[in-house]
């Protein structure tokens, strides 16, 4: 049977040198986060090494959080909630510090009651506040009652407790345009995940996305004209973020840029280096060795708004509004 434990070491997704208090309740887990570390990373490497098929459900206290999640990012206030999949790519950090509570759920539990669930990942959906507020004092009840003893039946608990934090994911605004809106998000999707699939391929085009997506070349370009951006921004942007994600994932320099420029689809380093600088306003080794100051300080001096040039770990904003 599942017991209730209080530890010194986090087994958040986050940082080491955190002080952080979980509480188990038998295949959940509830975490209160309190570090002086402004910034933590889950990249490929940990995944690879780490498989966790769990959904990690951040709650700042106190004061915002910044959050990449596969190439979507934003800003997430104190009493609201940002869902990361551990399965991906994620990124959170805060100018004061890390300080958040942390529930992680079971993905394919999660799934079977809210089908649609990878679609609130990443602060897609604007949450509902009365929900959103009703999941903080869920939360906050359970740390405390099971502070040291465990429930007498914790898989009950559990499953009672998934079932309620499906309930307020389901709950998040969704815009009136509907099922129409729905196709269009999962077709671009579908052309997304092509894209990533292929972002090593110095030779990927619109034409050939369409013709491969059985759509028409204008329709293609309507799915990003719509957000302001074009299909060749958007493979760019993405190919930087894939570049950003192999930096910080290898701090040792196993790869060179030079390397990690190519595997990514540059045809040449000075190119990746100029476009690297632009988009993310920090050269491509400084990425590497400083990731964790250059996106506080890009973070503080972006007044806590995504702005052009801001040293921060997030994709471009308008990928936000397209993935949305």
């Amino acid at each position: 049977m599942a017991t209730a434990s209080t530890s010194t070491a986090p087994t958040s997704p986050w940082p080491a040198r955190a002080v952080s208090h979980e509480r188990r309740i038998g295949r959940i887990s509830i975490t209160l986060v309190r570090s002086t570390e402004r910034h933590a990373i889950r990249d490929r490497a940990e995944i690879d090494r780490e498989p966790d098929d769990t959904i990690a459900l951040v709650i700042p206290v106190g004061h915002r959080h910044y959050f990449s999640h596969a190439g979507r990012n934003g800003v997430v206030e104190p009493g609201e909630y940002v869902l990361l999949s551990r399965a991906e790519f994620c990124e959170i950090a805060a100018d004061e510090g890390l300080f958040h509570w942390l529930v992680r759920l079971p993905a394919g539990e999660l799934r079977s009651r809210l089908p649609a669930i990878d679609e609130h990942l990443g602060g897609r959906f604007a949450p509902n506040k009365q929900m959103a507020q009703l999941a903080l004092e869920l939360v906050i009840s359970l740390a405390a009652t099971f502070a040291e003893h465990a429930p007498p039946n914790p898989e009950a608990l559990a499953t009672e407790v998934v079932a309620m934090f499906a309930l307020v994911i389901g709950s998040e605004h969704r815009d009136a345009e509907g099922a129409a809106r729905q196709t269009r998000y999962r077709l671009r999707r579908r052309i997304f995940d092509y894209i990533e699939g292929r972002l090593g391929d110095v030779d990927l085009n619109p034409r050939r996305i369409a013709a491969d997506n059985r759509i028409s070349l204008s329709y293609l370009y309507s799915l990003f004209s719509d957000h302001q951006t074009t299909v060749s921004q958007f493979i760019q942007n993405k190919r930087l973020q894939r570049a950003y994600e192999l930096l910080v994932g290898d701090p040792k320099g196993t790869l060179t840029i030079s390397e990690i420029a190519y595997r990514v689809g540059f045809k040449n380093t000075s190119h990746f280096s100029r476009s690297f600088n632009l988009h993310f306003g920090m050269p491509p080794s400084e990425a590497r060795l400083g990731a964790e100051r250059s996106l506080a300080a890009g973070a503080s001096r972006a007044g806590g708004r995504p702005r052009s040039g801001a040293v921060r770990p997030l994709v471009d904003v308008r990928e936000r509004a397209l993935t949305a």
